[in-house]
């Protein structure tokens, strides 16, 4: 099913196979949100927190099955993780993933999407979409006036912990803007 016939609603409670590219995701209490993209549409897909599935990352194409519903005015599709099943996977993290798990990561070389936070002379913060979760990142000079306030990134540096912070930072190597990335993926599948 095309995300956009889902997204307009043509569909409400029937249960549908559809694909897309995930380009967000939200650890909630209740479970995890997904926003997949496909057709010029974004559609949120809801998994609860029981259900289990394999870990996603942005980039990903996924095929995902579930039942069509609206929340908050917005339709949604509402799925196991036992049934979403990745078609191409780029291994990018979101921030809340690593949040929820940080030792996991613990240091790793790990490339990571969100939005650019605060941004300060030698640090910025990589926040989720809701700014729920934020991660102090480590900047140089040469690429500190590439990071803007908002701007969809993808960051790649070693994950740290630092004893006398008393926290979890990301000591950048490299830095990207969104589209860039997308371009390339799209490039990579044969799609442009």
């Amino acid at each position: 099913m095309p995300l956009d016939a889902v997204a307009a609603g043509t569909h409400e409670g029937a249960f549908i196979r559809a694909t897309g590219v995930v380009t967000e995701l939200r650890v909630t209490e209740y479970g995890t949100v997904l926003m997949i993209s496909g057709n010029n549409t974004e559609l949120p897909v809801f998994v609860a927190h029981t259900d289990a599935a394999e870990p996603l990352n942005y980039g990903d194409e996924i095929e995902v099955q579930g039942r069509v519903q609206v929340y908050n005015g917005r339709y949604e599709l509402v799925s196991a993780g036992n049934i979403i099943k990745k078609a191409f996977s780029d291994n990018t993290s979101f921030v809340s993933q690593i949040a929820v798990r940080p030792e996991v990561y613990e240091g790793r070389r790990v490339r990571i999407v969100g939005y650019a936070g605060d941004v300060y002379t030698h640090v910025f913060y990589l926040c989720d979409a809701s700014g729920n979760y934020c991660m102090r990142v480590m900047i140089g000079d040469a690429l500190l006036s590439a990071v803007h306030k908002g701007d969809k990134i993808i960051a790649e540096g070693v994950f740290v912990y630092n004893p006398e912070n008393m926290r979890y930072e990301l000591n950048l190597l490299a830095l990207r803007a969104i589209e860039d990335v997308l371009d390339e993926q799209k490039k990579d599948r044969g799609v442009i």
